[in-house]
């Protein structure tokens, strides 16, 4: 704690910003002075009434502790993030960073997530650029991370007009979280103040590849990578996460729009499937570097925490079962068609999934389970019963 308060004061930087990430995987914040801090990590008292999916008005309160190792310079601020506790001093059961802190106990990953975004002008992509072409987008962004902690391996235009991506470093895997909450909150910020939107919408423009959040996975014990050479153990890991893929794919992609990424044609995976570099799969181990398993089924818009809890508990209950992959797809599976299932086409379809799907109840507990469920029921309501303008245009005089 000394350290980061010498270099605040090194920086001239006055406060501290807590956060706390509630159930859909959006940060709240609150403000210290940087003399309250050594106070503040015994605990600050918080309404979990008013933030979604945490509690009701009767057991509100909610204590929040900084975790001094998650804290991270950004730009002309420091953000540190809280664990959350009861009354009674046990961890919160509807926290979502604390869900993963328990997946790790064990477990030691390193995890890098692939974030695609779009920079729109006034709804509009901001630029026409294709794949790595120079854009005007690729200066804000890096003016952006060299003002930050967070270390990245490399930055490019994307498919889409306006679209980019941002790889980070590999890191363990609650701070590759940590990483993309203050990135997508950082981008946000940094291009409003350009005059744009940074969006995380899967899907904000029709007949263009959505945005997806691709994620690394490696998994290390006493420094060795366990998936090197594309193990045994590795293996069985792509067999727990293709097992269980249905019933993640709820936390994995939580919005409606998310299902609009999710179709053929738009390098999103659709089909149930595994290959050696293939980008047409849903597991894909990539070629070169240290052996690594990759999900593509994320987008942007899920919560990290709640995600990646689900697929490594996914993957690690395959290692337990020594569950064995389906055969490798090589070529298009589009082409193919070769696949062990298809994922949900809709919200509502994995809502269906993630109710039925026992570990997934078991990772993330009831409370995460009932709250996430009803919301996005709620959402699906709202949706469904939402007059658009394409019934207006389509049928107002039919």
């Amino acid at each position: 704690m000394k350290q980061l308060l010498d270099v605040m004061d090194e920086k001239k930087i006055p406060q501290i910003k807590l956060s706390v990430v509630d159930i859909e995987g959006h940060p709240k914040f609150m403000i210290i002075p940087r003399e309250y801090l050594e106070e503040a990590v015994d605990g600050i008292g918080i309404d979990g009434s008013s933030i979604p999916g945490f509690t009701t008005v009767d057991k509100s309160d909610l204590i929040a502790k900084p975790d001094i190792e998650s804290a991270v310079f950004l730009e002309n601020e420091v953000i540190i993030f809280c664990d959350v506790y009861d009354r009674k001093g046990n961890l919160f059961e509807g926290e979502p960073r604390g869900i993963l802190k328990q997946v790790l106990q064990r477990n030691t990953f390193l995890v890098k997530p692939e974030l695609e975004f779009f920079l729109l002008n006034k709804g509009s992509p901001a630029d026409t650029e294709g794949y790595m072409d120079a854009a005007e987008g690729l200066t804000l962004i890096t003016d952006l991370i060299s003002n930050t902690d967070i270390r990245v391996e490399r930055i490019h235009h994307e498919n889409g007009p306006g679209q980019y991506e941002i790889e980070p470093l590999m890191a363990p895997a609650l701070k590759a979280c940590d990483n993309i909450i203050l990135l997508k909150e950082a981008l946000r910020k940094k291009a409003r103040s350009h005059g744009l939107t940074a969006t995380f919408m899967p899907k904000p423009l029709k007949g263009v590849a959505g945005s997806g959040m691709h994620v690394h996975v490696l998994l290390e014990k006493d420094g060795e990578n366990l998936f090197e050479g594309f193990s045994k153990t590795a293996q069985s890991f792509v067999g727990g996460l293709l097992s269980h893929a249905r019933g993640i794919t709820a936390l994995c992609n939580p919005t409606i729009n998310s299902y609009k990424r999710l179709v053929p044609q738009f390098e999103a995976p659709v089909y149930i499937t595994w290959g050696r570099g293939n980008r047409s799969t849903l597991v894909r181990i990539p070629l070169g570097g240290k052996t690594r398993i990759e999900y593509r089924a994320p987008d942007p818009s899920c919560n990290p925490y709640l995600a990646l809890a689900l697929i490594l508990g996914a993957g690690l209950d395959g290692i337990e079962k020594k569950i064995e992959p389906p055969e490798e797809v090589d070529g298009d599976v589009f082409e193919s068609h070769a696949h062990a299932g298809i994922l949900p086409s809709s919200l509502k379809d994995a809502i269906t999934e993630l109710e039925g799907n026992d570990l997934a109840r078991r990772i993330l507990g009831e409370h995460i389970i009932r709250e996430f469920i009803e919301l996005k029921k709620e959402e699906i309501l709202n949706y469904d019963t939402h007059i658009s303008q394409w019934e207006f245009d389509h049928y107002l005089e039919k």
